[in-house]
């Protein structure tokens, strides 16, 4: 991790502490441990501000039963041991009532035994990977809909507009693999097949990926990888002759693709997890962009969104255990939540599934690289 970035780190914490009301003393700690630097470090701050913009709009409407919501953040750079550390050192620390807005596969899964052994649950990891929900974790409470449930919606869309010959391109990580498992499992169910491409996690043989998925001159291809492997391959797509059709997933950053690609990333097909981060078509967008606004910080994203309803749903969870509950009354609490309303937007939890959301729908990047319906 970055030096410079460990020491300004119990400043954030600190900065964040001088920000709340003057009963700070009697806040509701929640712990979140994000991936603020490094190649991913666009994903954590989008989560961070869409967390922050909730808790502040709640904070300022008096808190929890008059208690204050305290966000202590520490920075895992993506890596599943600093995110074990940072959930210990949470705990140890400050005893926190709940974690929010864990990120990724490797480093969900990493916290998924650490929340049983803490007692302490998560609300909004964000990953869709099966670990989440099967084997059930008590203390385990995922927002976004599955991979699955993604590859699902992605595959109906596929046998809509009859295309059968595919090309799946897959990074070669953890993350890559998941969602490329759960996109097979989707074709076979649907009675089709993909030839399978891997390429290395920084997409450093990019060039070689995109040659071999086309030379079978299949209809589409899905990419199973984050933006920052996408971003070359579909550069390298673009020098082939394949003109078909591009899939891919909620984890590919639209704000990422669109500065990067420009006017090459018309067409791409995306499968999102939440409603299009701008306009009022759901009431829960509009909320969240006017609390952006009085936050003063971040700009409106698919990941931003995605945080600020997890955000909701914990806050949700803490007014109905009470302000002064334990860790293990908010998991009770959270239990009680059958297709809640955030505001166009549903969750259910119940104690022998924490399902969260159902909700997917397929975007696409027009040609002013702007995402549409």
């Amino acid at each position: 991790m970055n030096k410079l970035f460990l020491m300004a780190m119990p400043l954030l914490v600190t900065l964040q502490s001088m920000s709340l009301p003057a009963n700070a003393a009697d806040s509701i700690v929640v712990g979140r441990s994000l991936v603020l630097s490094g190649p991913l470090q666009s994903y954590g701050e989008a989560k961070r501000d869409g967390g922050d913009a909730y808790i502040a709009k709640v904070n300022a409407a008096g808190g929890v039963g008059g208690r204050p919501v305290e966000l202590v953040t520490l920075d895992d750079a993506y890596a599943p041991a600093k995110t074990v550390e940072n959930l210990k050192k949470i705990a140890a620390d400050r005893s926190p009532t709940a974690f929010l807005g864990l990120f990724g596969v490797p480093t969900v899964a990493a916290a998924l035994p650490v929340l049983t052994q803490l007692k302490i649950p998560a609300v909004g990891l964000t990953s869709g990977t099966d670990a989440l929900r099967a084997p059930l974790n008590r203390y385990a409470f995922p927002v976004r809909a599955s991979y699955a449930d993604e590859a699902r919606k992605l595959v109906s869309h596929v046998k809509t507009v009859s295309i059968s010959k595919i090309s799946v391109i897959y990074s070669d990580n953890p993350f890559g693999q998941s969602v490329k498992d759960s996109l097979l499992a989707a074709l076979k169910d649907a009675g089709l097949t993909a030839n399978v491409f891997k390429v290395d996690p920084t997409a450093k043989d990019a060039d070689a990926a995109a040659r071999l998925a086309t030379a079978g001159e299949p209809q589409a291809i899905f990419l199973t990888m984050l933006s920052q492997a996408a971003v070359p391959v579909l550069i390298e797509l673009t020098k082939t002759s394949f003109h078909g059709a591009l899939y891919t997933f909620s984890p590919v950053d639209t704000s990422t693709v669109t500065k990067q690609l420009g006017e090459k990333a018309h067409g791409l097909a995306i499968s999102q997890v939440v409603p299009i981060p701008n306009g009022v078509r759901v009431k829960v967008v509009a909320e969240y962009i006017d609390a952006l606004k009085a936050l003063g910080r971040g700009t409106p994203s698919f990941y931003g969104l995605e945080a600020f309803i997890e955000a909701k749903v914990l806050v949700e969870g803490l007014k109905r255990a009470g302000a002064r509950a334990s860790p293990a009354a908010l998991v009770s609490a959270l239990e009680t939540m059958h297709d809640f309303d955030l505001g166009g937007y549903y969750v259910s939890y119940k104690p022998e599934a924490h399902t969260g959301s159902l909700f997917v729908e397929v975007d696409v990047i027009n040609s002013q690289g702007v995402v549409t319906r």
